[in-house]
């Protein structure tokens, strides 16, 4: 997967209108925070990146032969924000609801989401990310509950060490099976074998 264009900051005011046939879009949404922008990141750059500015986040990557949008809405802060980001929800096929593994008010923040999505947009796909998995320590048994209870996939992230990327790629069509394993294995050599 290559970078079509760099990393470029979109004023969430501003127009933006693309062309749906020839992508696909995944907007990823968060409380302010809960590591979605480091999540992006990971997917299009392979990289870990702690520091980042609280704006919205265009990314345009290619992969096989189609141009993917994915967009940071980094976190919302207030309704405002929440109303200017309506927009971009009518160009994605995907919205990926990225919630804090070890935040107390998580259920509350992934309820809220899903609701605020489904009244934008009945048909976009819906993916659950509990991320910071590197973070928690305790019972998964309350994430699953909840992704039974709402219907939707949960994947277990870490953008610190990569846990669980590549699931979501897969989930999100951004690779196949054979690719993601072929990248675990990879992953496996170079860090046991390869230092």
């Amino acid at each position: 997967m290559g970078i079509c264009d760099s990393k470029s900051k979109i004023n969430i005011q501003q127009k933006q209108t693309f062309n749906t046939r020839q992508r696909q879009g995944i907007i990823f949404i968060g409380q302010h925070r809960c590591g979605q922008t480091a999540i992006c990141n990971r997917i299009t750059s392979g990289n870990f990146v702690c520091k980042h500015n609280d704006e919205l986040i265009f990314n345009c990557v290619s992969y096989k032969n189609k141009q993917v949008d994915i967009i940071d809405v980094a976190g919302f802060k207030d309704r405002t924000s929440i109303s200017e980001s309506l927009q971009y929800f009518e160009q994605c096929q995907y919205a990926v609801v990225v919630f804090n593994m070890i935040q107390n008010n998580w259920q509350e923040q992934v309820d809220n989401r899903i609701k605020f999505i489904t009244r934008v947009d009945k048909d976009i796909q819906i993916i659950l990310v509990a991320s910071k998995l590197d973070l928690y320590s305790g019972d998964l048994e309350d994430f699953e509950q909840c992704a039974r209870d709402h219907g939707y996939p949960l994947i277990y992230c870490s953008a610190k060490t990569g846990q669980g990327i590549d699931q979501l790629k897969q989930q999100c069509g951004l690779s196949s099976p054979n690719e993601t394993r072929e990248n675990s294995q990879q992953a496996y050599v170079e860090e046991n074998y390869m230092q």
